[in-house]
């Protein structure tokens, strides 16, 4: 029975290999999801072409009407049972304010997911929800005050605060919703624009990025763990190292930020469930 699996930031970087990894499968019916509607239509076209099955849903994860929106559409479209799988992301250089007055940063990486997942949890149509967060979350720490508007910003920490913050805020909706199995997932060092800078340091980051894993074969990876039965215990996230379980770091397991994240996310609990 082919099942829906829900992929965003698809068009570009570890989400476009994987939707090209999972092209020529039966099991799932891929609900493509990013901003590009002219490369989503392209990545649909191909996996059609080899057999697949693709529907393009636009996007747009920089606002929470938006995610609202986008969580709405997305209840209209997937059947229970689905897989999400939480893949857009940002690393941005300097700090800037979206419309609701999030650090952009906080609102692509953290803010929106949760409020557009909202409405599939409430609909009751997740089975599984996978998170490609980052290794670099070890060196985050989050301020409920300061964190989501970007008070403490920095350009090269404010990515691994929000993705801490996005990884504990999944382990609190795995104990709500203790029938979706919910795994956060560092994916491993991978070759992608993600980060990209200009001048001197931009050239340097390049050379480095010669080194890092290929798009692709962290897409087979992740079709691997997707092909899997269950990933962690009812109740739980559990965090895996590529296709290995490792215990949460200690980053993680701070009371102050565990609380301060809990804090931040019934506010956007209650953002989420305003007027598009």
């Amino acid at each position: 029975m082919t099942t829906d699996l829900i992929l965003t930031g698809a068009s570009r970087g570890i989400g476009f290999a994987l939707a090209r990894a999972l092209a020529k499968s039966r099991e799932y019916r891929l609900i493509l999801v990013a901003r590009d509607r002219a490369r989503l239509e392209s990545l649909a076209a191909f996996i059609q072409e080899e057999g697949g099955q693709a529907v393009v849903i636009p996007g747009d994860l920089s606002t929470l009407a938006g995610a609202r929106a986008l969580g709405q559409q997305l209840v209209e479209q997937v059947s229970p049972g689905a897989t999400l799988v939480h893949n857009a992301g940002i690393w941005p250089t300097h700090r800037e304010l979206t419309v609701d007055g999030l650090e952009s940063g906080f609102a692509v990486n953290h803010a929106a997911p949760l409020v557009m997942q909202q409405a599939l949890l409430e609909a009751k149509r997740l089975r599984r929800v996978l998170l490609v967060s980052a290794g670099l979350l070890v060196k985050g720490r989050f301020d409920a005050a300061r964190t989501p508007t970007g008070e403490d910003f920095s350009s090269l920490r404010t990515y691994c605060d929000t993705k801490l913050g996005f990884a504990l805020a999944m382990r609190d909706v795995a104990t709500e919703h203790p029938a979706v199995d919910v795994l956060v997932l560092h994916p491993g060092v991978v070759r992608t624009d993600l980060g990209a800078r200009t001048g001197p340091i931009g050239w340097l980051l390049s050379l480095v990025k010669r080194g890092w894993e290929a798009p692709e074969v962290c897409a087979q990876r992740l079709s691997r763990i997707l092909a899997q039965e269950r990933w962690s215990p009812p109740g739980q996230a559990r965090w895996w190292v590529e296709e290995t379980e490792q215990p949460w770091p200690p980053a993680t397991e701070d009371a102050a930020t565990q609380r301060a994240v809990r804090e931040v996310h019934a506010r956007l609990r209650a953002m989420g469930s305003g007027p598009s």
